[in-house]
């Protein structure tokens, strides 16, 4: 038999066989996965009033009373979710959410962690307008960044406009302080992001 048709046949079965591995480790996921929200589906409601909700008073932001255009409609979209109930369940599956605290409260859990979603992004959005389109507002922008990064965003203009004004201002130990703390992090783009910041210093 000529040695290519021998090397054919091995790797004929070989492929056969990674093959029938990948579908029985498909197989398992999937049942596994069924299996885990077939038991979900039939968790009772759990009390979800001690729950660790985000509660901001107004007074922590700096609001303007003479915002219009953008940065009003910003801020009316910040008091708008502020005056909701904010959870943030961003490291829960939806799977896990009903395990954790019933089916019958799952759609109001992601109703509240909707809202998180949406303060982190309106946050990150209103600062980093007022740092680009606002002469002598980084300070407000500075503030406002700073609340949504400890909020957990992981929003990479939140952190590229908040180095931007710790550069501005003279503080590049500040940029890798964000650095460290998105270093630490299990952020999807925590590569992406870091190379943004890290460019950013290069700079200097």
């Amino acid at each position: 038999m000529p040695i290519f048709l021998i090397f054919f046949i091995l790797f004929v079965i070989w492929l056969n066989v990674k093959t029938k591995r990948g579908q029985n480790n498909n197989s398992e996921w999937d049942t596994d996965y069924w299996e885990k929200e077939r038991e979900a589906n039939f968790v009772r409601r759990k009390d979800i009033s001690g729950l660790d909700y985000i509660t901001i008073s107004e007074d922590e932001l700096p609001f303007s009373d003479t915002a219009e255009g953008e940065e009003k409609y910003r801020e009316d979209q910040v008091r708008r979710i502020l005056s909701s109930k904010i959870i943030n369940l961003s490291g829960m599956s939806n799977t896990d959410i009903k395990l954790t605290y019933g089916t019958a409260n799952f759609p109001e859990l992601s109703k509240y962690d909707q809202n998180y979603l949406l303060l982190i992004r309106n946050l990150g959005m209103w600062g980093s307008y007022l740092h680009h389109n606002c002469d002598g507002q980084d300070e407000r922008a500075r503030q406002i960044l700073e609340r949504a990064i400890e909020l957990g965003s992981d929003i990479r203009d939140t952190y590229v406009s908040l180095a931007e004004i710790y550069l501005d201002a003279g503080q590049p130990e500040k940029v890798q302080e964000l650095i460290h703390h998105v270093e630490k992090s299990d952020f999807d783009l925590k590569d992406s992001l870091l190379r943004s910041l890290k460019n950013l210093l290069n700079t200097l």
